[in-house]
């Protein structure tokens, strides 16, 4: 798959970059749409932030009574945090993300105000959480933008991203075992996938959030408003093939000028050389390393002392005309001034000092 023959049909979509930090595709991310069960990334964060998962929750005298996907939660039943957590992530019931929400914050009402402000703390804000499982509200949307940022917390959280990426497992409801099956599809069939979650409302559409992981490089996707499962998987594969099919790791420092002499006054050595030794991989469209421009910002004159860790000059690395990144260099240890330690210069005069790239 190359770019010009990506074609993503799905209303809302993007394809970033974990490893690098970097958007390879977007299209409408901004936009505020009902998001379907790709709400629970953030019921489930909420939740483990805020309850132990050893807890033992006893469901009351009005069970989770919704619609949708369910785990069948009923009346005096008792069952751990810790199989409410997967009957929300791997069958994404939504009877679990009730009696998740009303154990954590009291009530739906409650947990919801919790889940919308660990949204702002993360930086999203265009979304606003009225149920913890995402079903059709008119007051409950978020963006593909935001989905991001909850993806990415989400996946760092050992304990959760584990569970999203799980095929199958069985949990107990009081002394009797349920076996739960993923609703994402991607798991059966790519390996290196390893979550994240699925979702489907008459108004959502179709939705999916995939992390994948292959060689040092991790993506996540992202498509929403698909007309079908088949169309929600296809673009996802579209996007996943794009994204590892387009872009490249280049090491920027195997281009460049790796020795400078400067000199230092009031050094004992006032001629000094200067190696840059160490990688700085970055990710850039296939071809485009021969792009690569190098903009050395490397003082010929220094004056003694240096003090180890401060910085002697910089390297801007562009794309043509476009800005990447920059290497700093910096002094390794201290280079001292001639008039205190003249007895050493015969030895320190003989050597070279080295400066690594500061990655």
């Amino acid at each position: 798959m190359y770019a010009s023959d990506l074609k993503i049909n799905s209303k809302n979509a993007l394809l970033y970059d974990l490893t690098y930090e970097k958007m390879l595709y977007e299209k409408n991310i901004d936009e505020r749409i009902p998001n379907a069960s790709t709400t629970k990334i953030l019921t489930a964060i909420v939740a483990y932030e805020n309850s132990n998962m050893e807890e033992v929750v006893e469901i009351g005298e009005k069970p989770p009574a919704v619609g949708g996907s369910k785990i069948n939660l009923r009346k005096g039943d008792k069952v751990k945090m810790d199989s409410l957590m997967k009957g929300l992530l791997i069958s994404s019931g939504n009877d679990a993300a009730i009696a998740i929400a009303e154990h954590v914050g009291g009530s739906v009402e409650m947990f919801c105000e919790l889940m919308n402000k660990k949204a702002r703390e993360l930086g999203a804000e265009n979304t606003n959480f009225v149920t913890p499982h995402g079903l059709d509200n008119e007051s409950h949307y978020s963006t593909a933008r935001d989905l991001l940022v909850f993806s990415k917390y989400f996946m760092q959280i050992p304990y959760l991203s584990e569970i999203a990426n799980t095929e199958k497992i069985a949990i107990k409801i009081n002394d009797y075992e349920k076996e739960l099956r993923a609703t994402n599809e991607m798991l059966f069939m790519y390996e290196g996938v390893n979550g994240i979650k699925t979702g489907y409302t008459s108004k959502a559409g179709r939705c999916l959030i995939t992390s994948i992981e292959s060689g040092d490089r991790v993506l996540i996707s992202m498509v929403f408003g698909c007309d079908s499962k088949n169309q929600r998987t296809e673009e996802t594969q579209k996007l996943i093939l794009y994204g590892y099919n387009n872009f490249e790791e280049v090491d920027v420092c195997e281009r460049i000028r790796k020795k400078f002499e400067i000199r230092v006054k009031k050094a004992v050595n006032e001629k000094i050389e200067m190696s840059i030794n160490g990688k700085r991989k970055i990710l850039l469209k296939c071809g485009e390393k021969n792009n690569l421009r190098y903009e050395y910002q490397i003082p010929t004159v220094l004056t003694a002392p240096i003090l180890p860790g401060s910085e002697i000059g910089k390297i801007i690395i562009y794309n043509k005309n476009e800005y990447l990144t920059e290497l700093s260099l910096r002094a390794p240890y201290l280079i001292k001034r001639k008039e205190i330690f003249e007895f050493f210069s015969e030895i320190i005069k003989k050597q070279n000092v080295y400066v690594e790239v500061n990655v």
